[in-house]
């Protein structure tokens, strides 16, 4: 995520978060969110697959399909509610969810792409006074600090089980059918698909 776009709440070591989706995009959104500090992170996912790979970096997984996302947030939260929600799902009833966890004055940070029309909950947004912030991508400087994190072993320590999020490897020439039509036939059972050409890599 660009460090430019959340400028005015990057000093993380006393927020509370909500990641909304718990996909490669939201499970890496955790992982950026403990770099900088953040201490109590909560995660909404219907997926079963999803939740298990959630919990091992989150404080609370939040299933939006049996629980109220605003009122568990506001219950571990002293009643306040989330300082940021971070988008990673891109969905109407998820959005609505987050934006109802969100205390006062709280900021949405949106960077799923969306397939419907955007339509935020407008009751939320005027009577908590919500700050929206759209977020795109990376710079040079946040792509060459993930890097620099990776190759010496930074997430490998502090995030067990990170490899988790691997929950299938195929070759190449098998891309379409157990890749793409998997993901969107099965995208439950899925966080991330990686693809090799060489089959001796398979169980790497």
């Amino acid at each position: 995520m660009h460090a430019a776009k959340i400028s005015s709440i990057n000093d993380w070591r006393d927020k509370s978060a909500l990641v909304v989706g718990g996909g490669p995009i939201g499970l890496a959104m955790i992982l950026i969110l403990r770099s900088l500090g953040a201490p109590k992170i909560y995660v909404s996912e219907p997926s079963e697959t999803r939740q298990k790979q959630a919990s091992n970096l989150a404080d609370r997984v939040i299933d939006p399909t049996k629980e109220k996302v605003g009122d568990v947030v506001r219950d571990l939260t002293d009643g306040v509610g989330a300082d940021v929600a971070f988008d990673c799902a891109g969905v109407k009833p998820a959005m609505w969810d987050g934006m109802d966890a969100l205390r006062r004055a709280g900021v949405y940070v949106n960077i799923a792409i969306w397939e419907a029309h955007f339509e935020p909950n407008v009751k939320n947004l005027i009577f908590k006074e919500l700050k929206i912030i759209g977020s795109m991508t990376y710079n040079d400087e946040d792509f060459r600090d993930t890097v620099e994190m990776f190759s010496q072993g930074e997430y490998a320590r502090k995030f067990i089980g990170l490899d988790d999020m691997v929950t299938s490897r195929i070759l190449l020439e098998d891309l379409v059918k157990d890749g793409f039509e998997e993901l969107v036939n099965q995208k439950d059972r899925h966080v991330k698909i990686m693809v090799t050409p060489k089959r001796e890599l398979l169980s790497a």
